[in-house]
């Protein structure tokens, strides 16, 4: 029996569909199953402090570390994406003069492996510099790299490393020389997340919803 052509293009095209909507499923499973995994191990909140210390960047004369300190707060905006407030204090010497100063720091944070307990850490912005001592103050931009490690549900270890560079060099004490200042910062510090589980049963609950509403349809 010679089975038609027609016959047989059906037959391939269904096996199309079918391994299709196959791949799909298991595509699907698997966002969210790492959607469940990430807020089990992390979460949409984060509490952020660090402890390290600070230098100016460049050709400078005397120049030494001083102490730095951070505090802060970051929101998730997708799995890989935080966005988040830092307030920071620090010092640097050069010249023979400490400068002892703080920052305000706005940055968006990119997590590379944010399903892992190992990620790599990228971010980037914007802050305004103020002195403790008098009353002065200048922009600034700053980017870093990092790599963080959850050692156990929502509390994470964090090495980091900053670079960080002034637009204005006008304001006393704020620069050493006429040039852009330039300065790093690097430290150890903990994340504490929160906001998973609350997150997690809502998306459960949404999932319950459409699947109930999807027997009702059907």
């Amino acid at each position: 029996m010679t089975i038609p052509k027609s016959a047989k293009f059906f037959w391939f095209a269904l096996t199309l569909c079918v391994a299709f909507v196959q791949a799909q499923r298991e595509q699907d499973s698997l966002r969210v199953d790492n959607s469940f995994k990430f807020f089990d191990l992390r979460g949409t909140n984060v509490a952020d402090i660090g402890l390290g210390g600070s230098t100016i960047f460049g050709d400078y004369e005397d120049k030494s570390f001083g102490f730095y300190y951070r505090v802060g707060y970051k929101r998730f905006i997708t799995p890989n994406i935080f966005v988040g407030l830092t307030a920071n204090g620090y010092t640097i010497g050069a010249e023979d003069t400490d400068f002892n100063l703080m920052s305000f720091d706005f940055s968006m944070e990119l997590l590379l492996l944010p399903y892992d307990r190992f990620s790599p850490i990228v971010y980037g912005g914007f802050g305004i510099n103020t002195s403790s001592d008098v009353d002065a103050n200048a922009v600034k931009t700053q980017i870093g790299i990092g790599v963080e490690y959850m050692v156990v549900e929502q509390v994470g270890i964090k090495l980091y490393y900053e670079y960080n560079y002034s637009f204005e060099d006008e304001l006393q004490p704020l620069i050493v020389d006429d040039r852009n200042d330039k300065f790093l910062r690097f430290g150890l510090g903990l994340n504490f997340y929160f906001g998973g589980t609350k997150e997690r049963e809502k998306r459960v609950q949404e999932m319950e919803t459409i699947i109930n509403s999807n027997l009702l349809d059907n």
